[in-house]
Parts: structure tokens; sequence; C-alpha cells
């Protein structure tokens, strides 16, 4: 387990106990240099917390080629799409080095979530102002393309 799970965002503003019940359903692993944390397609069960090193998260086109989406680095969370749609993951995220993550299975954490309306109140308003920022990178982002493909105007 990483040994403060409290730098984890979505944790920050738990308690030591709260914490410790997260730990018990939390696992630690090592992602080897290009292994895939995890593949398009496939089921989205865990989150993903990127302790150390970075992953490259690419989509296939239709014609089948990966496209890269973003290269994500330590401190990052991935899976909250999965956590509240429960579909098939949208990208594949691959090592680009070696990798520690901590891995927490969406039904274990679920289910603690759902035996404590306080862990849920935190751990959801902590989520909200995550997706919240990405969407307002994705608006900027979005912005620049649109400006790029008027031809700057």
């Amino acid at each position: 387990m990483p040994t403060d799970l409290k730098k984890i965002r979505l944790f920050a503003d738990f308690t030591q106990e709260e914490l410790e019940e997260v730990r018990k359903i939390s696992r630690k692993e090592k992602i080897s240099q290009g292994e895939f944390a995890f593949q398009e397609g496939k089921p989205g069960d865990t989150l993903i917390f990127l302790d150390l090193g970075t992953l490259k998260l690419t989509k296939k086109t239709r014609e089948g080629e990966e496209q890269e989406l973003v290269q994500l680095g330590s401190g990052t969370s991935l899976g909250e799409m999965s956590f509240f749609d429960q579909e098939l993951r949208s990208a594949s995220g691959v090592a680009m080095e070696n990798c520690q993550v901590t891995m927490i299975p969406i039904p274990a954490l679920r289910s603690l979530l759902d035996k404590s309306p306080s862990m849920a109140a935190k751990f959801y308003k902590r989520m909200a102002m995550g997706i919240a920022q990405r969407l307002k990178y994705m608006n900027e982002d979005f912005a620049a393309l649109k400006n790029f493909l008027a031809g700057g105007k």
C-alpha cells in the first residue's frame, strides 16, 4: 500500500480510521515498461492511482490505430468513468516506464462508501472536484483546437 493514502486526492479528507478501511481493500502493484495497466474494451472494475511512473493513455481510431491521448504522471488517478458508468474501459493505459500503482476494486469501494455516508460525502466531493478540473482542461484544449483548425483566427 502507499505509505500515505492521504496523499491521494480522493482520500485527502478522510480520517485515519477511514483511510485504514480503504487500505484494507487496496493493493499495490508494479507495472513494467510497455505493459498495460488497463485496456480499452475491457471491464473497468478498479480505480488506479499512479504512485510512481508515467502512463500513456491511448484510444483506437476507426482504422484500428492507437492514438495517444495524454501522458499522465505520478499522483494521477484513473478509472473515474468506470466508477460511475460501470462500462468497459474507453481507453488503454500503457506504462512508459516501470510504474507503481495502487489498485482499489470498485465493488469493494462502493460497498465501503455505502456503509458510511460520511466517507461517501468526502469521496464524492473530491471526485466531483477532480472531474470538474479535468473538464476545465478539456474545454481549454477544445477551444485551442477549434482556434487552430480555424487558422488561428
